[in-house]
């Protein structure tokens, strides 16, 4: 019985199977196709070919992108609201970058910025419009509309409308490059850089700024203008709205080192101080600028003038006192009135600029052309923009002052 009944069940059995094995195949293909072609198709395909076209898999919102060197420690860290990859992956385009780039571990600057791209797996880092970088260490504060920073290199290369600060300095220039080993900026382009305290304004073509040493220096030719302290700070550009400060000195010079601690400015080659307050000029080829002591002081020749009076006194070094308005000038020094045509010669000269009092030591000659006179002597004293001079004492062995009159 069992037997028949297989014999004549089983034909009916594998047809019915085979049926509903063919049907599910079927249903499977057509579900692959239309899975298939939702997913794995792009929708952008059938629009005008001149409409951009979109990745999805490459897009990512509201990320944070890292880099680590060989031993695992932070180069960058990178947060942006879109990142946007490009095909071959070497390209990433960010959205609102924030984050923090790092040295030895230690984070070095805090940035931002409206836009930025990061290159080879993060070995350039570049942010584009409104970028603000902050060192931590050091509160000084970068703005500009252009980065690039090499974490190999350890440099970070600002510019377009670059301006910069910390609380004793303000600069603008073309371009700055940020050293973040040293925290040292060097600044190129129409630098110009003040001081808060006391009240200075640079102006040279190069500058750096040695941010832990408190140091300024510059080996171009630069200008510095000294004014009266005031409660609003000095800005990089003079401000319309407020009122230039009244200016006290102004020095040009080819080299300077300015240090912002002991506020001490050493200037070399071709220095020209121009004081306002008392009025005189000092020229030298080294000349040290004590602004806290109001001192000018040079261990080289130095020329002091008096345009107005038309007095020049010339020492192989001297000192000006600019508070007291005495200068004091030692080996060789020849005392020039142009207005009277007279002359003094000693190795030591004291002279006072308010009163034109003078006061001559050693190996004193004393001549003027009208009328024609010589008189030699030890001392020598009276105003230098008249012809009261009295010479004093001699070697002579008669005790006497030599005069000659000269034919």
């Amino acid at each position: 019985m069992l037997d028949r009944f297989l014999k004549s069940t089983t034909p009916t059995i594998l047809k019915t199977i085979y049926y509903q094995l063919a049907y599910g195949f079927l249903f499977l293909l057509v579900t692959l196709g239309i899975i298939t072609g939702c997913g794995g198709q792009n929708p952008a395909a059938n629009q005008p070919e001149d409409t951009p076209r979109k990745e999805s898999s490459l897009t990512f919102q509201d990320v944070t992108l890292e880099k680590f060197d060989e031993g695992g420690k932070p180069l960058w860290k990178v947060n942006a609201q879109k990142v946007l990859y490009s095909q071959d992956r070497k390209v990433a385009n960010v959205t609102k970058p924030k984050g923090n780039l790092f040295q030895d571990g230690k984070v070095v600057l805090q940035v931002e910025a409206d836009q930025g791209q990061i290159f080879d797996d993060g070995k350039e880092v570049l942010l584009n419009g409104k970028i603000i970088a902050i060192d931590p260490r050091n509160q000084a504060v970068l703005r500009g509309d252009k980065l690039q920073w090499k974490p190999e290199n350890s440099m970070l290369v600002m510019q377009e409308n670059l301006t910069g600060n910390n609380s004793q300095v303000q600069f603008s220039a073309r371009v700055g490059r940020y050293f973040t080993k040293e925290q040292k900026m060097e600044l190129q382009g129409q630098v110009v850089a003040t001081v808060k305290d006391p009240p200075l304004r640079m102006q040279t073509r190069y500058l750096q700024w040695l941010i832990p040493q408190e140091k300024i220096n510059s080996d171009r030719n630069l200008k510095i203008d000294h004014y009266e302290k005031q409660s609003t700070p000095l800005s990089p550009e003079p401000n319309p709205q407020n009122p230039q400060p009244k200016l006290l000195q102004q020095v040009e010079s080819e080299q300077v080192d300015y240090d912002l601690k002991t506020k001490i400015a050493i200037f070399k080659k071709n220095v020209q101080l121009n004081s306002l307050e008392p009025p005189a000029q000092a020229v030298s080829d080294n000349i040290t600028w004590n602004i806290a002591e109001e001192t000018v002081l040079s261990p080289e020749t130095i020329k002091i003038v008096q345009v107005k009076d038309q007095l020049t006194v010339t020492g192989n070094q001297g000192l000006l006192n600019l508070k007291t308005k005495i200068a004091d000038l030692l080996g060789g020094v020849q005392a020039i009135s142009n207005k009277n045509q007279s002359t003094v010669f000693a190795n030591q000269i004291q002279w006072n600029l308010e009163t034109q009092d003078l006061q001559a030591n050693g190996n004193v000659i004393y001549q003027q052309t009208n009328p024609a006179l010589k008189v030699i002597g030890s001392e020598a004293s009276g105003k230098l923009n008249s012809d009261n001079i009295v010479v004093t004492g001699t070697k002579n062995v008669g005790g006497q002052v030599v005069t000659e009159i000269i034919p």
